[in-house]
Formats: C-alpha cells, sequence, structure tokens
C-alpha cells in the first residue's frame, strides 16, 4: 500500500507488517496505527482528543475539533 493523500487523513503503511497508519494533514505529528485504517482512525481520534487539554486559543481547539470530525467521518466510510 502506498501512501494516499487525496483526502484530510493520510494513510500508509504502518512500521510493523500488516498495521496501517494514520494521520490528519493539518497535524502529522500525531499519528496512530491500527490492523485496519478504521481502527488506526479510532485511535487517531482518541489522541487529537488528548490534544485539545492543551489547545490554549479557540483557533487552536477549533483546528482540532475540525481534524477529530474529519478523522471521524474517514473512520465510518473506512469501516
Amino acid at each position: 500500500m502506498s501512501d494516499t493523500d487525496s483526502g484530510p487523513v493520510i494513510v500508509s503503511v504502518g512500521a510493523t507488517a500488516g498495521t496501517i497508519r494514520v494521520h490528519h494533514r493539518d497535524f502529522p505529528e500525531i499519528r496512530s496505527e491500527g490492523e485496519n485504517a478504521s481502527m488506526a482512525a479510532s485511535h487517531l481520534v482518541n489522541q487529537l482528543v488528548k490534544t485539545m487539554d492543551t489547545a490554549l486559543t479557540n483557533w487552536r481547539r477549533e483546528t482540532i475539533q475540525h481534524a477529530i470530525d474529519d478523522v471521524r467521518a474517514f473512520a465510518e466510510h473506512a469501516s
């Protein structure tokens, strides 16, 4: 599988055999892996939710929330 970046969620081959890695294009530093794209995206949602605790501005919170919404929609479509 090669990287796909036609949308806000980027999917690539994971670090170990049989895993998929995903990240949101606006937050490439926050990545998650799973057995499939849907599972990896669900984990990514959890990681993005955790970052809300450190968002100091409304703009940052809105940006993170938008990414969470994008990843949730991707996870639902990927299942």
